[in-house]
């Protein structure tokens, strides 16, 4: 963030929302500052806490890449965005201006930021850790203490159809964090039968005179990397049914 042209401006914003408290210890001669969240932002995050809360409890139902669909959903979440916007806004009484383009900028990095704090929290469930040498964040995760292990030393691979969740929408967040993977093509060529690759294409409300895998994944992968919706029949459907 502070390599933003408007830092400072941001900056000014975001300590608005606390204040600052130094202690002083006589015995070592030392001084604590703590900065005390103000209680405009205190609610917001425990509003926050709840959200994520919720859609934590959908682990079993989203599969392996909660994550990224946490992070999303907090992302594109329209009223927290514009709560958070509000409470920057009437932090100061000094008239600070900023486009909605840098608000959301501000927001962005707030959630990413909150994010990888709770790293361990996301590891408490189901054993959940990060890929090693990866971001805390990475989508893509692996199981630890797999029972589906063959080998000791074999990476379980969590691009799999029995991953994705039966709910359809759940199901498209998937297959879109999948699109942004390597070998993605050769992967879903595997994965999928050419009926689920149609029934895929169907569901992005397109057709082609094509039945042959080569030419099937390409159109799915451009779907999802451009992040096309379902149509609303096939949202009412079971997956592949």
């Amino acid at each position: 963030m502070n390599s933003h042209p408007k830092f400072p401006i941001m900056h000014t914003l975001l300590g608005a929302l606390c204040t600052e408290k130094v202690e002083y210890v006589a015995e070592t001669k030392t001084r604590t500052t703590n900065i005390i969240p103000g209680p405009e932002f205190i609610r917001f995050m425990y509003y926050l806490e709840s959200l994520v809360i919720e859609l934590f409890k959908k682990h079993n139902e989203l599969g392996p890449n909660i994550l990224r669909y946490v992070k999303n959903s907090l992302l594109s979440n329209l009223p927290l965005n514009q709560n958070f916007i509000t409470i920057l806004k009437y932090s100061t009484n000094n008239n600070i201006e900023l486009e909605n383009e840098e608000f959301g900028f501000i927001y962005e990095r707030c959630i990413s930021i909150y994010m990888k704090s709770r790293q361990k929290t996301w590891r408490d469930v189901n054993n959940y850790i990060p890929e090693k040498g990866t971001a805390s964040l990475r989508e893509n995760l692996k199981s630890m203490r797999s029972s589906h292990s063959t080998t000791e030393n074999k990476k379980p691979s969590l691009m799999k159809k029995a991953n994705l969740p039966t709910n359809p929408a759940h199901a498209l967040e998937q297959l879109r964090v999948w699109a942004q993977l390597e070998e993605v093509e050769d992967s879903f060529a595997k994965m999928f039968l050419v009926s689920e690759l149609l029934w895929l294409i169907w569901a992005f409300g397109t057709s082609t005179p094509y039945k042959k895998k080569q030419k099937l994944v390409p159109i799915i992968i451009s779907n999802l990397k451009n992040r096309s919706p379902f149509t609303d029949e096939a949202l009412n459907k079971e997956l592949f049914s």
